[in-house]
């Protein structure tokens, strides 16, 4: 309980039985009949129809105003009341009146006296008449009402409450009563508490002297007590990074932290309430004040926030932390994610010793994964957890758990428009050229050590766009781009992701780049390879301008290309028809790698690799004949091997070389193209 508050109790006592004084003193019959206030009497009646009432003298003025001052020492010798009226501007007659409803809210026997002098035992807290009455001087008590008005500090800043008379349509603003805001009054008695309205959505962070961010130069260097509003936008990815660079604000500042989920306390509350209790609640704790959440704003409540930063902030530092960049007039500052350093050195700290681990095992998470402070420590415990799961006497954490976890913390949470395929082929199980191979390899170390490259060489420093890598697989369907994707995965240790771009696509103007949107920005925070298939539907050579379908076509691929080079990943476009794709586009492109048709020597070893190893065999299978006969897609001879299998299993037989040539006979007619039966040579009978 504050040191002043007795004192401040014996002064509004003191004044309130000044009041009861001269009110008897005026004629005013207080408490002279138990029944007062159930009917008027004659005696009061007269009263108050007779225009020339008694003056109570000017020496109960004076003593008034004895009193009055005697009230005014007291709350200046009050630290908090002192601050509080400084953080709201208040004049002598408001600061009088939070000491009058502080004084009710503290002394419950002053709650009889008040009632005693509204002459009304149910009026147990002040009305705006007898506030009014007691605390100004009759000459000022008309000027004192607009004190109550909604934009009045004691009411926007949520200091006091205005009631209404219960059961009444409408009250007088004299009639009304008024009580102290709990948060203020628990201010005033000495408690520290969060406003319990806050509690849910806020909590007190630590304030740091450094930070693991590359903004904390930037920050150090800030002025951001001399700014005009003091409010800084602090933005990036990394939630971790924004706390840490708000830490550094509020240390540099010498104050607290405050952290408020202002999109959710809005939602509570309310966007102008909202935003009213967490900036006095930064004034009340002396803390800078971060606001997370405001980019999930509407845009009228957005608007609301940024015009009322400009012109009342209360807190001693107001920080706006936002995954994307907000729109303010101010100073804006990014908060980057850990460079790949700073992320080498989470892993290494998140692990500590690592049995069977290496500096080259972080560094190659690192540079594939793009984490946050946060997601790596989650990674780090995910990782944990598997390995316990697995070996619970002996857990031991293994590359392939970090990199299952890495994924996880990663994933991104794609729409519809996008298919997750779990890498499951090997290097053996594609046959392609050697050149495509080669060129596939190369893939794999650009995204292997990419870090090195543009982080530790310098040749991020010379890229005006992003750091991903864009690749052109080209061929007819079944000869084995998807299987490239997938192995890539596979070996880079990433998710990949099947978009179908006919799908994404839209015949309305406007939809494709928000459908392209939703799937790049779903993706930005992982490293996940995203493979988009039927590319000519959107790259297709650019034609002449003839109406606006043509333009909007247009524009779409721009927005594709624009994402695609922003995009820190892998992006892969598979096309049937590279014929059909525009040659500026090409030129963009890092890798294009034709997957042709398979010879015979290939397409005997598809025969050949595609049939598992427990898989019974007749001893009339004839490989060389199918691969030498039927010049087929990779992707088709698997199709018949599978339906041979079942054709097999159906007669509870071997698969023998009547089911090969059945099955091919299906995939031939399921491709519309003629065959004849001569074209089975000596196997012609066994299509019967």
């Amino acid at each position: 309980m504050a040191v002043a508050e007795p004192a401040a109790a014996a002064a509004i006592r003191a004044l309130l039985s000044h009041e009861v004084d001269r009110m008897r003193a005026a004629g005013i019959p207080v408490g002279e009949d138990e029944y007062r206030g159930l009917y008027i009497g004659d005696r009061e009646a007269d009263r108050l129809r007779d225009e020339d009432q008694p003056d109570p003298g000017a020496e109960w003025a004076a003593h008034r105003d004895e009193l009055a001052a005697a009230l005014d020492a007291v709350i200046e010798a009050d630290a908090r009341m002192v601050r509080l009226a400084k953080m709201a501007g208040l004049g002598s007659f408001e600061r009088r009146l939070l000491a009058l409803c502080h004084a009710v809210e503290s002394d419950l026997g002053l709650e009889r006296l008040i009632s005693y002098a509204q002459d009304d035992v149910s009026k147990k807290r002040p009305r705006v008449e007898l506030a009014t009455r007691l605390l100004e001087s009759p000459a000022c008590q008309a000027a004192a009402g607009s004190c109550f008005e909604p934009g009045a500090a004691l009411r926007r800043l949520r200091l006091i409450a205005v009631h209404d008379e219960p059961g009444q349509p409408a009250t007088p603003l004299l009639a009304r009563s008024l009580s102290l805001d709990p948060r203020i009054a628990g201010f005033l008695s000495g408690r520290d508490d969060l406003d319990p309205q806050l509690q849910p959505f806020a909590r007190i962070l630590p304030a740091r002297d450094a930070a693991p961010v590359s903004a904390v130069a930037e920050l150090a260097a800030l002025p951001a007590i001399a700014l005009q509003p003091p409010v800084v936008v602090l933005h990036g990815p990394d939630v971790a990074a924004r706390e840490a660079a708000a830490s550094c604000l509020a240390a540099g500042a010498g104050v607290g932290l405050l952290e408020v989920r202002i999109q959710a306390l809005s939602a509570e509350l309310g966007a102008g309430p909202a935003l009213t209790v967490a900036l006095r609640e930064g004034a009340l704790q002396d803390a800078t004040v971060l606001l997370t959440g405001a980019d999930e704003l509407s845009p009228a409540d957005a608007a609301a926030l940024r015009a009322r930063l400009r012109e009342e902030w209360l807190a001693p530092l107001v920080l706006i932390g936002t995954k994307e960049p907000f729109l303010w007039p101010g100073v804006s500052i990014m908060a980057d994610p850990p460079s790949f350093e700073e992320r080498v050195q989470l892993w290494a700290e998140s692990l500590g010793e690592w049995p069977g681990g290496d500096d080259g095992g972080l560094a190659s998470l690192a540079g594939k994964f793009r984490l946050g402070t946060r997601e790596i420590g989650d990674a780090v415990l995910a990782a944990r957890g598997r390995a316990r799961a697995r070996a619970p006497q002996a857990p031991a954490v293994t590359p392939d758990d970090l990199y299952a976890a890495a994924r996880d913390q990663s994933a991104p949470v794609l729409s519809d428009m996008a298919k997750k395929i779990r890498p499951h082929y090997q290097w053996d199980d594609l046959i392609l050229p050697r050149d495509a191979r080669d060129q596939l390899r190369e893939m794999c170390a650009h995204v292997e050590h990419r870090h090195q490259v543009y982080e530790v060489w310098g040749f991020e420093r010379r890229l005006a766009m992003g750091k991903g890598l864009m690749a052109l697989f080209a061929g007819n369907s079944g000869t084995g781009k998807t299987m490239a994707a997938d192995v890539l995965a596979g070996t880079l240790g990433l998710d990949l992701y099947k978009i179908d771009l006919s799908g994404v696509v839209s015949k309305y103007i406007g939809e494709t780049e928000k459908n392209l949107g939703a799937i790049f920005r779903d993706a930005e925070a992982s490293s996940a390879i995203l493979f988009f298939d039927e590319a000519d539907a959107l790259f297709g050579k650019r034609s002449e301008v003839k109406d606006a379908h043509d333009r909007y076509a247009n524009i779409e691929t721009a927005y594709l290309l624009q994402r695609m080079e922003e995009y820190s990943g892998v992006v892969i476009l598979a096309t049937n028809l590279k014929m059909n794709l525009d040659d500026a586009f090409l030129r963009r492109l890092h890798f294009v790698i034709d997957f042709p048709m398979p010879e015979e020597e290939d397409r005997r070893r598809i025969w050949e690799g595609t049939v598992p190893k427990e898989t019974p065999l007749g001893d009339d299978v004839d490989f060389a004949f199918l691969a030498r006969q039927f010049k087929i897609a990779g992707g088709n001879i698997r199709n018949i091997v599978l339906a041979a299998a079942f054709l097999a299993a159906s007669e509870s037989s071997d698969v023998r070389m009547s089911h090969f040539i059945r099955a091919v006979r299906r995939e031939y007619q399921k491709l519309g193209r003629m065959v004849t039966d001569s074209e089975f040579g000596p196997y012609t009978g066994l299509l019967r």
